[in-house]
């Protein structure tokens, strides 16, 4: 190994890949319920998913001027430094280091982890023990770990085979998303009205609640997480300039579109109402399962957490993939230890940094242990430094207005400042909200 340059080896659809496989993981099927029992109406919940989807892409926008200007290792690390120096940029990047990006892999893997073992019939029940305490299978930390190397190894050998894995996982589970819209679809003959259903413990209408809508952002954005991940390939895109503002905000569109159509076909053959009566001891699974099981079969609908961790370990491999192309950007502006700039002669990949973050992913899945311990401080400590980072844009056309910018931010300056309100909004909301 030495220290050396990334290669640019990576074409338009595998910038596209990125963008859409890293966010389609687990929250398209986790997160559904949740949100629906948190807020008032089936429109509120379709308000919410394209809104959200809406502010994101409104971030990508803004991501994806800053990434045209600087086609370099490090995504969002390399755009807060040069938007707002070292300092800002060394805060954000040891951060991400222990909890942004280190928590979503865990999270990731615990979820793998959690679907894939009861499709060979393996228990994921947390035990009891007669002292009281708690412990989570051996099963359960043994595969999620296993992912984590797995995920580290794939992307240990080179960019295109990091590429081509995300490429595979991104086309198989939009395909299968897609035939879940079709499914259903062809299930309710056409029928664009919502499935209804009476049941015996819908209770009141519930209304719009603060908390309510902390509780479904947190849901929603989790399920929108990693929109940013492919600029931290910026280095090892060809012709960045173009692939990295259409691979981003192509692949955000892709998103919002598919989202909308998969709760779309949720509510058609699983009525809001019942949604509303599913008891807190639900898996959160459920909808989907029963979506599924109700527009194909109840085996096929057994099957679904395979698809579930199949998505998963996609949506996991591109923080492999992208991340630590933010520590080599770290270690080579001095703000981390010079290791994490080596880059392997052969395979041409970060090698030093993919495996200290994978080291790092791996304490937390064994100190953390559940999915859901992870997802709400991920989403909580990612915002604030997604808001610098758009703001980021401002600052720039201030103080360098004469940099070429290959691609500028679509509706400046009102795009960028709604991102940034919506962001600022929900920081503010969570510190006073229990969620």
């Amino acid at each position: 190994m030495e220290s050396g340059q990334l290669q640019r080896r990576l074409g338009l659809t595998s910038a596209v890949s990125i963008t859409v496989g890293a966010v389609i993981g687990s929250g398209i099927f986790l997160k559904p319920l949740k949100v629906a029992q948190s807020l008032p109406s089936e429109e509120a919940i379709y308000l919410m998913w394209v809104g959200l989807g809406l502010v994101c892409l409104f971030g990508a926008f803004a991501y994806a001027e800053l990434g045209a200007m600087f086609p370099q290792a490090g995504g969002q690390y390399a755009f807060l430094r040069e938007g707002w120096g070292r300092f800002v940029s060394f805060l954000y990047g040891w951060t991400f280091f222990w909890v942004i990006n280190a928590g979503t892999v865990a999270a990731l893997a615990l979820g793998f982890a959690e679907n894939l073992l009861p499709v060979f019939g393996v228990e994921v029940a947390t035990k009891t023990l007669p002292d009281g305490t708690e412990q989570e299978p051996l099963a359960l930390l043994v595969v999620a770990v296993g992912m984590i190397l797995l995920l580290a190894l794939v992307n240990h050998f080179g960019v295109v085979l990091g590429a081509l894995v995300q490429n595979v996982t991104t086309f198989a589970k939009v395909g299968a998303l897609g035939l879940i819209v079709i499914g259903g679809f062809l299930a309710v003959g056409g029928d664009a009205s919502p499935a209804t259903a009476v049941v015996a413990n819908g209770g009141e209408q519930p209304e719009w609640r603060m908390a309510g809508i902390v509780a479904a952002f947190m849901g929603i954005f989790w399920a929108y997480e990693g929109w940013y991940q492919m600029p931290f390939n910026a280095a090892e895109l060809k012709r960045p300039e173009r692939n990295l503002p259409i691979g981003l905000v192509g692949g955000m569109v892709i998103l919002i579109v598919t989202y909308l159509f998969v709760n779309w076909t949720y509510m058609r053959v699983v009525p809001f109402e019942e949604m509303r009566a599913m008891g807190e001891d639900t898996a959160n699974t459920y909808v989907a399962t029963l979506a599924v099981a109700r527009i194909f079969s109840p085996e096929i609908g057994g099957y679904l957490t395979l698809l579930m961790a199949i998505s998963i370990f996609g949506a996991a491999n591109p923080n492999m993939l992208s991340s630590p192309r933010a520590f080599y950007a770290m270690g080579q502006d001095g703000l981390a230890p010079q290791s994490l700039t080596r880059v392997s002669k052969r395979w041409g990949t970060p090698v030093v940094a993919i495996w200290v973050q994978a080291a790092v992913g791996i304490v937390l899945v064994v100190t953390l242990k559940r999915f859901h311990d992870v997802t709400g401080f991920v989403v909580f400590a990612a915002f604030l430094f997604y808001a610098l980072t758009v703001a980021a844009v401002y600052r720039l056309r201030k103080s360098r207005p004469d940099a070429a910018r290959p691609y500028r931010c679509t509706g400046y300056p009102f795009t960028p400042a709604l991102f940034i309100l919506v962001a600022l909004g929900f920081f503010v909301a969570v510190l006073q909200v229990p969620t």
